[in-house]
């Protein structure tokens, strides 16, 4: 997805570099929101509270001067913002997907299995 945005950026004259830095970043919060949010609740409210600061630094990092300078970013226009997040908006929805229809297993041999894994290589 992220080459692919930012090959579509390239050849359309678009800021490339900001946008693969975006999307590259956001999808992949958009991944561990997927991944380890549950729909609908705050049970993970340190998660919800890294992914708003990791996504708040990206933005940082292609809007402020200093930080354009370092990155060698510049900033996105409303439209080119817009697809960004359209485009980051595809892993939340991939892993969402994923989880629904792969239900959770349990760890062969049940929970008793994964503790003596765990003591096993404790003791090596």
């Amino acid at each position: 997805m992220t080459p692919a945005a930012g090959v579509w950026a390239r050849e359309t004259g678009r800021p490339w570099q900001s946008m693969t830095f975006l999307v590259l970043g956001a999808t992949q919060l958009g991944v561990a929101l997927g991944s380890r949010a549950r729909p609908g609740s705050l049970a993970n409210p340190f998660l919800l509270i890294a992914v708003a600061t990791a996504l708040s630094l990206q933005a940082a990092g292609a809007y402020l001067p200093p930080l354009q300078d370092l990155l060698g970013t510049e900033p996105l226009s409303p439209t080119d913002l817009v697809i960004a997040c359209a485009l980051s908006g595809l892993g939340h929805v991939v892993m969402r997907l994923q989880t629904g229809l792969r239900p959770e297993r349990s760890p062969r041999g049940g929970p008793s299995a994964t503790r003596d894994v765990i003591g096993h290589t404790a003791t090596r």
